[in-house]
């Protein structure tokens, strides 16, 4: 039966071939797993992303009767909060008997064993660690969107006729005028948005966005000072 390793990274620029490499050395050299028994599953991804076809298929395979022992680099590779990473966990371990290796986290539970109380403790230690530290990381993010917002950038998708400068600030693009032309149809002279788009060139559902934000389209647009 098969040794699953699965592994993850982040973001799309960071080295996932490495990981891979670092978990099957694990696997055949401390663990002594033939290499033609491992599978390697993988994902580019953030742990709060469900949409993770790697993780979702070493799960399936875990139902299925279908690995015998589940390798990871660390605890987060299984979730995020307490509550996620203790029901994996005891899913994998308990209710299918699969072995479970944690490679940096020392946490290590052969096929068909049961976790110890020392296991246990690890475990809601490591889980609690997680959890904090993802706790963290959105509060830091949402405080560098507050930040960024305050000054006067753009967050998010920047609205029809704009793009965004490599500080972050709005700038017009060549759908700029046609959103202008779509406000005065609308406002001015009462057209209905599918008229005004048809004058305007701009798409009909996008019509009542641009009218929505129109202050944005009429106020004056200009570089920002250095």
């Amino acid at each position: 039966m098969a040794t699953i390793i699965y592994a993850r990274v982040s973001k799309a620029d960071q080295n996932l071939a490495h990981q891979e490499d670092n978990l099957w050395k694990y696997a055949t050299d401390n663990l002594g797993v033939d290499g033609d028994d491992i599978d390697v599953l993988s994902d580019k991804s953030t742990g709060t992303d469900t949409d993770r076809s790697g993780y979702r298929e070493m799960l399936a395979r875990v139902r299925d009767a279908d690995a015998d022992r589940v390798i990871v680099r660390e605890i987060t590779r299984l979730g995020r909060t307490m509550r996620e990473i203790s029901e994996n966990v005891h899913e994998i371990v308990q209710d299918h008997g699969v072995g479970l290796h944690v490679m940096n986290d020392q946490l290590e539970v052969e096929p068909g064993d049961e976790l110890t109380m020392r296991d246990k403790m690890l475990l809601n230690v490591l889980a609690w660690s997680a959890e904090l530290e993802a706790k963290k990381i959105q509060e830091n993010t949402r405080a560098g969107l507050r930040a960024a917002e305050a000054a006067g950038k753009w967050v998010g998708r920047p609205p029809y006729g704009f793009s965004t400068d490599d500080d972050g600030y709005l700038q017009p693009t060549e759908n700029f005028s046609k959103a202008r032309e779509a406000i005065i149809a609308v406002e001015e002279k009462g057209w209905s948005d599918r008229k005004a788009a048809r004058h305007s060139g701009v798409p009909r559902r996008t019509v009542p966005n641009v009218v929505d934000r129109k202050d944005l389209y009429l106020e004056e647009h200009e570089p920002p000072e250095n």
